[in-house]
């Protein structure tokens, strides 16, 4: 860690990074750092030249206002079509940044296509490093608030016009610091002597923050952000989402300067995705110590790390030991993890070849402060990294799930866009092959307000059914604390300190697969139609489907992207002759899934091919029926797997024994008669688990077979792919 930091600082003293860089480029900085020991997460660092050239996106001039018409924590949210997302490209000339072109397009991803195009030049570096990109490429800071292109949501607290977005540098050269060995390897492009000499800085004591403190301004207190988590708890038992994150900001003077800032960061709570971007005339200065990692490409190989799930350090060996077990054991955490887990698997699904989604490792790292819950979530992709990245963002770890519902959630309750909080700094091959990007949690953000220097440091956490306002408030406090120490202000608790820590876990296991592997079909013709009710498992299912070896389509059932005529779309969907129907999960209540509904009372009328229905789908079967949706009495339960009781019939025909495990994502339960048409041939309690119809191929499960926590989910799929009933 020190060598990153004294070459830092040997190359500001000798004239190549920074503001004394005038010779090589503009004095913007992008440090990529991994630190801490060297682990299959910190491998490099990356210092890049000075750079030549940059593409800033701002937020755009207010279109006509939209108004608060619904709030997501009880209805549906108010959807909307993003507008056109700009970039300006600058060159750095005489001193100055410089615009030389604009460009626009209607999504993330192809924007960032169009950059490459603009912004890089094809000659290759001198040098290669596995891994690497072996010519000029991008690297950016992102805000969360890009979430208005990559979800289809109206947002009613975005940044205001010309707020910055996101700021790229197109790097043409750059140090990259092996940890493992502790050399330092250069990527250039012919006669291009930056960097040729590297003098690093004389080792030197970092400074303590400054003794001066200041009142910490927060976005909401302690008691405002009890009322959010009850707000949330509400929205859950009601069935609109299962868990969303909350986060809060606290703001002060920094009377320090921003590295040293870094430094005491680097130095005191390492992390292997921690970043340093600055536009000095752009008021963009970053700080990240982020452990967490939103996706790495390598080779085409694509690995998400998701977190969730959080204790903190222990005083010892023992309480450390003790404490992370606890973690470990804890079903609120492992359920959270889960669902994040089985979020990620979707996410990843959506843009992956058919059977390449499997979880790669389940660990418990523990950093400074704290010890979480991290699985490492690999596929094998089928679109570049462009598009890989918009599709991934914002990291489903801090968002919630389902993902499209709870981003409008957050918006409503944090009342404030996040800015850079939660957003991204990566960089991608322009070639597809590699790219990495971290998620921007434990992040300080500095700008100024006239002459005086702010910052800004937000942190949150996962609110599910099972959250505690105390807990929750504390653990908001325990991400927080390493850069409310660091910059010298006085934090609301203190915190037990440790060392980077990785604990190793046995990792879960899907489907098994063997055979033809399914593919996705641009139509429904004689494949599985999987009808999509807004949830972020939708791909799961499909994938599930593919591994047992059937094609899938995907239609949208809700939302912007759904029927406009419900009967036009069941009429044209019947004629195109699936083989069979499966209506997918999702939030809120069957009744708002106009299509689902449809599709479940003809069903009952042995007027679809065969049929499935998934948690909300089975619900819907349900209602169909005669039964009614009522609020389970016992209180909702997401992400963890619950014992089913089965007669051996119907979807369960294959399952060994009388019993098996099914998680569930559910807050509402079918009840009432609905034995004129569907004959329960499963329980967990109280709760129907399963039924099927006693004339038809038509069968509904309340638990998710998909999900990774699901024992035999796979059994119960390839029992109703072959059409068994009765």
């Amino acid at each position: 860690m020190m060598d990153v930091i004294r070459t830092v600082e040997g190359l500001r003293e000798h004239g190549q990074l920074g503001v004394t860089a005038g010779a090589f480029g503009a004095p913007d900085e992008v440090l990529l750092l991994s630190t801490g020991p060297a682990s299959h997460l910190a491998k490099h660092s990356m210092i890049a030249r000075p750079p030549r050239q940059r593409a800033i996106l701002r937020q755009p001039e207010a279109s006509e206002s939209v108004p608060e018409t619904s709030n997501p924590l009880e209805g549906e949210p108010a959807w909307r079509t993003a507008g056109v997302l700009n970039a300006t490209v600058q060159a750095w000339t005489e001193g100055e940044w410089r615009d030389v072109k604009h460009l626009e397009a209607p999504r993330l991803e192809d924007l960032l296509r169009a950059l490459e195009g603009e912004m890089l030049d094809p000659t290759p570096f001198e040098t290669h490093v596995e891994g690497w990109p072996s010519r000029p490429f991008l690297s950016g800071a992102f805000a969360y608030d890009l979430v208005q292109w990559t979800q289809p949501i109206s947002v009613h607290h975005s940044p205001a016009p010309h707020e910055l977005l996101a700021v790229i540098w197109a790097v043409d050269g750059a140090l990259l610091i092996d940890h493992a060995t502790g050399t330092c390897q250069r990527l250039h492009v012919e006669d291009d002597a930056w960097g040729a000499r590297v003098h690093p800085a004389e080792t030197r004591i970092t400074q303590p923050p400054s003794s001066s403190h200041h009142v910490l301004e927060s976005s909401m207190d302690d008691a405002r952000h009890a009322e959010a988590i009850e707000q949330v708890k509400e929205a859950i038992v009601e069935g609109r989402m299962y868990q969303v994150n909350i986060g809060r900001r606290w703001t002060a003077p920094l009377p320090d300067r921003p590295w040293e800032v870094m430094r005491r960061l680097l130095e005191g709570n390492p992390a292997p995705f921690s970043a340093w971007t600055w536009a000095p005339d752009l008021d963009h200065h970053l700080l990240s110590s982020s452990p967490e990692s939103l996706l790495r490409i390598h080779a085409g190989q694509a690995m998400a790390s998701p977190i969730k799930g959080t204790y903190p350090r222990g005083n010892d060996a023992l309480e450390e030991q003790a404490l992370r077990r606890a973690l470990v054991e804890d079903e609120k955490e492992t359920a959270e993890h889960r669902m994040l887990v089985d979020l990620m698997r979707n996410d990843l699904g959506a843009i992956s070849r058919p059977g390449s989604v499997r979880v790669e490792r389940y660990d418990v790292e523990a950093y400074a402060t704290v010890q979480h819950l991290v699985s490492h979530v690999g596929s094998t992709l089928t679109v570049d990294p462009p598009a890989a990245f918009a599709s991934v963002f914002p990291g489903g770890s801090i968002t919630g799930c389902p993902r499209t519902v709870v981003c409008a959630a957050i918006d409503a309750i944090e009342r404030e866009p996040r800015r850079f909080w939660c957003g991204s700094i990566g960089w991608w091959d322009p070639d597809g092959h590699h790219g990495a990007w971290n998620i921007l949690i434990r992040t300080m953000q500095v700008r100024h307000e006239g002459e005086r220097r702010m910052a800004d440091v937000l942190a949150g956490g996962g609110i599910t059914i099972g959250s505690v306002a105390e807990r929750e408030i504390e653990e908001a406090v325990w991400k927080a604390d390493a850069l409310l120490s660091a910059a010298g202000w006085r934090s609301p608790r203190t915190s037990i300190r440790g060392m980077l820590r990785i604990t190793p876990l046995s990792v879960p296991h899907g489907a098994p697969l063997g055979g033809r592997l399914g593919q996705r079909r641009d139509r429904p013709d004689g494949v599985v139609v999987l009808v999509d009710n807004l949830d972020s498992f939708t791909h799961n299912i499909a994938h599930a489907i593919m591994h047992l070896g059937h094609d899938v389509h995907v239609i949208q059932g809700r939302g912007p992207e759904g029927p406009v005529d419900v009967d036009e779309a069941v009429k044209g969907l019947l004629e195109a002759a699936p083989s069979h129907l499966i209506l997918g999960p999702g939030p809120g209540r069957p009744e708002e899934a106009l299509l689902t509904m449809r599709l479940s009372e003809l069903a009952l009328q042995g007027r679809t091919p065969s049929l499935l229905g998934i948690c909300l789908g089975h619900q819907a079967l349900g209602l169909a029926a005669g039964g009614r949706i009522v609020h389970d009495p016992h209180g909702p339960v997401h992400g963890r797997p619950v014992h089913v009781v089965h007669d051996g019939t119907g979807l369960f025909r294959d399952v060994s024994g009388r019993t098996t495990r099914m998680v569930r994502y559910n807050s509402l339960v079918v009840d009432g008669a609905v034995a004129e048409h569907l004959r329960v041939n499963a329980r967990s309690g109280h709760v129907t688990m399963g039924f099927h119809s006693p004339r038809f191929p038509v069968h509904g499960l309340q638990g998710h077979p998909e999900s990774i926590g699901s024992e035999e989910g796979d059994r119960l799929l390839r029992a109703f792919l072959v059409a068994a009933h009765g």
